[in-house]
């Protein structure tokens, strides 16, 4: 589930959460990037609000026959449900053979009827169905069969990067074994020697591979191998699924099963080899960092598409919209519109039912008009500069760099016992939505003196575990605050917003379990259809209401689609509604970005340095940063020529983008070519 903002600031990977987290597949099955630290919840639940950081149907569908009479899965929401009969500790489940091995097959059995019932075209999910059939049988001890269903997700994937990787571990595994010559089951004698084996293997595969395309990879795996550690797992499966499992009540979703069963193949498999894979990866690196950042910056395809707008341009000021988690607009004192029928005093001057509105308006996490331009803090519980300190040296870590921030993080992390690691997480993800927003910012309003920022500041859920089940009123007035927000745009005559964030109906009904309301999982999915309607609704309602204003959504980080899994903004179609995916700078698709049929925009989502809250610049990566360079080309655009229309406007954007190679139909924003097209 999600309700989040776009970007990710994990020590892992761009998109996902703002916390360390485990993702089916991980090192066997997606090639090294997401190693199992276990910040459970994510595998079972994760949340789909939030600030954003695939090809599916918007890419080749599997191959099936012309007499195919499987089910049709159009959306997620078609998929199968299934549930286990499970009580207990998750650790102790895990080291419980005969309850582990009985889980894993009822759930392997499903799984597979589910693909010889169901017509799946959906890319991202069929991969998912593979990686997590892969999973169970590494847990199984049969490799060779992992090793097949492995290659059925690879054959699926599109992007370069993850082809390359996806399963390279696991091949390693299967081409040591079978050079000692052991047989299926067959546990090897000599560890060292297997151990040996491995790495040679693993080397042998990833050494002649393109290295800036698997770099990211292999850097995580070196930088996490220094946290991951059987007391972290167990302390991630303690605070992250132990109370899914008590809130089913004797019943549990599959995506807890999936999530123990990743847990296992960590712990007994990948615990031993970890530090092996961390020491090829560190001699593949070290070899060939230099000349790869040298390569880097030469190929660097961005840079030079950017343009500023002088302060002496012919141009007026443009109202932007930055729909996000707040903005820190002590950081932008010349950027700003203001509301001048109101005054900092604690009353509501100009009665339009917000306090204080000076430069934008906030809801509150209970839906509420509130107060102030940042995301409400009074939920963090630990430092918040240590917490800052922390997100940077996340985004340090992915970028390969080690410094004494970095050192501290991974020391903290690694010391977290079971009753801290969900404080720490939580906290984490409150304080990624408490910078997303002034990040995004800084993007939007970037070299142009005539943007002038208002804030619609949400608070987001952050909690793995939400404090209360959503009902269907909330929904209704998440609703009615989408329509609330747009009116006061309107008024503020802003042209232009950005909305780096998504919503899926998922997010509800996984919150729904979380908090064990519910008698059977189809209960709980038609209370989130209800739940989800209300907000969509209100949402598209608010953003038809507004022609005159171009609404820039990002597209997602999940690698998947945007109508499978239904997330709003991105998937509403209307004509003053854009939705932008992620290349990186060097014009190729991140292994992150969502796409979709409507997802024809790209635009650089890799690496961007903005400034966070206290004005510290941060490079971070998600479709949330894609989106606001889309936003800052069209508020330079309606700078320069206010009286086009938001379909000029995209036209504009079409007309003079560049084609994102080998992606047909695709299209990358050129800033500096459209903007020299209308004049300056």
């Amino acid at each position: 589930m999600s309700t989040r903002p776009l970007h990710a600031p994990t020590p892992t990977r761009a998109p996902a959460r703002t916390s360390p987290t485990i993702t089916p597949g991980s090192l066997l099955l997606a090639g090294g990037m997401a190693i199992a630290l276990l910040a459970a919840a994510a595998a079972a639940q994760a949340p789909t609000t939030a600030p954003t950081t695939a090809p599916t149907t918007a890419e080749p569908p599997a191959t099936r026959t012309a007499a195919d009479d499987r089910i049709p899965v159009r959306t997620a929401d078609d998929l199968p449900r299934h549930t286990y009969p499970l009580t207990g500790k998750a650790i102790e489940i895990i080291r419980d053979d005969a309850k582990f091995f009985g889980l894993l097959d009822a759930a392997l059995a499903d799984a597979k009827r589910d693909l010889e019932r169901y017509r799946i075209d959906d890319s991202a999910t069929l991969k998912g169905y593979y990686d997590g059939i892969s999973a169970a049988y590494v847990a199984k001890g049969d490799f060779d069969t992992a090793l097949s269903y492995s290659d059925k997700s690879r054959a699926l994937e599109t992007k370069d990067q993850d082809r390359l990787m996806r399963g390279m571990t696991l091949r390693a595994i299967v081409a040591a074994r079978r050079s000692l010559g052991l047989q299926p089951g067959q546990k090897p004698a000599d560890a060292a020697a297997f151990n040996e084996a491995f790495k040679r293997e693993l080397r042998s595969l990833v050494e002649p591979l393109p290295y800036d395309l698997i770099k990211d990879r292999l850097i995580g795996v070196r930088n996490q191998a220094k946290i991951i550690s059987p007391g972290l797992i167990e302390a991630s499966l303690g605070s992250g699924l132990d109370p899914l499992i008590e809130a089913g009540k004797g019943s549990v979703a599959a995506e807890v099963v999936g999530a123990l069963i990743e847990a296992r193949v960590t712990l007994n498999v990948m615990l031993d080899l970890i530090p092996s894979m961390a020491e090829v990866y560190g001699t593949i690196i070290d070899a060939r960092s230099a000349d790869a950042a040298k390569a880097a910056k030469a190929a660097d395809k961005w840079t030079a598409r950017l343009v500023t707008l002088d302060a002496s341009a012919s141009a007026k000021p443009v109202a932007v919209g930055i729909w996000d988690s707040g903005v820190d607009t002590s950081l932008f004192p010349a950027n700003l519109w203001t509301n001048s029928a109101e005054t900092a005093n604690g009353k509501d001057d100009d009665n339009n039912g917000f306090v204080d509105d000076l430069h934008g308006i906030a809801f509150s996490l209970d839906r509420k008009p509130t107060t102030g331009p940042l995301a409400d803090l009074s939920g963090l519980r630990g430092d918040k500069q240590q917490l800052l300190r922390f997100i940077a040296a996340s985004m340090d870590m992915q970028a390969g760099i080690t410094n004494a921030g970095v050192e501290e993080f991974q020391n903290h992390y690694r010391s977290l016992k079971q009753e801290q690691m969900r404080t720490f997480t939580d906290d984490l993800g409150l304080m990624g939505s408490y910078t997303h927003g002034t990040h995004v910012a800084g993007i939007a309003i970037a070299g142009n003196p005539f943007a002038r920022l208002v804030h619609i500041t949400e608070n987001w859920p952050y909690k793995s575990i939400p404090d209360e089940a959503p009902t269907v009123e909330m929904g209704q007035l998440w609703g009615q605050n989408s329509r609330d927000a747009v009116a006061y745009l309107r008024k503020a005559n802003v042209r232009v917003v950005n909305m780096s964030w998504r919503v899926g109906r998922s997010a509800f009904e996984g919150m729904l379990e979380a908090k064990g309301v519910g008698n059977s999982p189809e209960e709980r999915a038609e209370l989130s259809r209800k739940i989800f309607a209300g907000l969509r609704s209100g949402l598209e309602d608010a953003i038809r209401s507004a022609p005159e204003i171009l609404f820039v959504a990002g597209s997602g980080n999940e690698d998947n689609d945007v109508d499978f899994a239904e997330y709003i903004p991105a998937g509403l179609r209307l004509p003053n509604l854009l939705t932008v995916g992620a290349v990186d700078n060097q014009d190729r698709f991140t292994d992150f970005t969502t796409t979709g049929s409507n997802v024809v925009l790209y635009a650089n989502g890799y690496r961007v340095k903005s400034v966070v809250p206290g004005g510290q610049e941060i490079e971070f990566s998600g479709t949330s940063m894609a989106a606001p360079q889309v936003t800052n080309l069209v508020a330079k655009i309606l700078a320069l020529r206010p009286e086009l229309t938001p379909a000029e406007v995209i036209d504009l954007l079409k007309a003079h983008a560049d084609p994102v190679p080998d992606r047909p139909g695709r299209l990358i924003i050129n800033p500096r070519k459209t903007i020299d097209a209308i004049g300056r």
